[in-house]
C-alpha cells in the first residue's frame, strides 16, 4: 500500500528495468525517504491504481498499453472513452467561439460553456457537467480565474475539484501567472495560441495531473 502523503518524486525511465520510482518523504524526523519501484510491465497498472486509490478523477475504464521496443518501452494511458469533454470559461462569447474552433481539431465529444467563474462553479457543483479538462480565462467579471481556482480547489465535496484547469489569458505578467499556478492552475497559457499547441497542452496537463496529483 502506498502512503497517503503526497510523493516527493515521480520518475519514469522506460529504458531501465526499474522504470517507475515513486518516492515518499520520511514519516519521522531523521528518517529516510521511502521508494516504491515498478518494472516496465507494471508501470501502466501501477499508475492507474495510484490515481484511483488517491481519488484522482481517472475514469474507471482507463486502460494501459505498453509497447516494447529494443531500446525500452513506451507507455500510453487511454483515459475514458472516445472524445474529450472540455469546459470553456470566458466572459467574452467571441473568445469562447474562438477556443471552440481551435478545439475542433481534437474532435471533442462535448464542449460546455460558462461566461464567468460563478456560473462555472454552479455547473460543476450540480454535477450537470463532468469535464475532462477546464479552460478558463484569467480576468472576468463577477468571478475571475484566480478566485474560481481558489474556490474550486478547496471544495472537497465537489467531485470536479481536482480536474485539470488550463488558464488561457492575454495577461503576460509573470507575477499573475505565478499566483495563478499557486492557487491550482495546471498550466498557464498566453493568447494568442494555435490549435496544435492548445491540444498538446491539454494532453500534457491531463497526463501530469493524473500522475502527479
Amino acid at each position: 500500500m502506498l502512503p497517503d502523503t503526497a510523493p516527493d518524486l515521480l520518475s519514469f525511465d522506460p529504458s531501465q528495468d526499474i522504470a517507475l520510482t515513486i518516492r515518499f518523504p520520511a514519516v519521522f524526523a531523521g528518517g529516510s525517504p521511502k521508494d516504491f519501484v515498478f518494472s516496465r510491465d507494471d508501470v501502466g497498472q501501477a499508475l492507474t491504481l495510484y490515481c484511483r486509490e488517491r481519488k484522482v478523477p481517472l475514469p474507471k475504464n482507463s486502460a494501459k498499453q505498453i509497447e516494447k521496443f529494443k531500446d525500452g518501452a513506451a507507455l500510453t494511458m487511454q483515459i475514458g472513452g472516445a472524445g474529450l469533454h472540455i469546459m470553456v470559461i470566458d466572459d467574452q462569447e467571441v473568445m469562447r467561439n474562438i477556443i471552440k474552433k481551435l478545439l475542433g481539431k481534437a474532435n471533442p465529444a462535448q464542449i460546455s460553456e460558462a461566461s464567468d467563474g460563478l456560473k462555472a462553479l454552479e455547473m460543476l457543483r450540480s454535477g450537470d457537467v463532468d469535464p475532462d479538462v477546464i479552460i478558463c480565462d484569467l480576468h472576468m467579471e463577477h468571478m475571475d480565474g484566480i478566485e474560481f481556482l481558489r474556490t474550486l480547489r478547496t471544495e472537497k465535496g465537489n467531485l470536479n475539484s481536482r480536474k485539470p484547469v488550463l488558464i488561457l489569458t492575454g495577461d503576460k505578467s509573470e507575477q499573475a501567472h505565478e499566483i495563478t499556478r499557486q492557487v491550482g492552475a495546471s498550466k498557464v497559457l498566453t493568447k494568442p495560441i494555435g490549435a496544435d499547441d492548445l491540444i498538446r497542452q491539454i494532453n500534457l496537463v491531463r497526463g501530469h495531473f493524473e500522475a502527479g496529483r
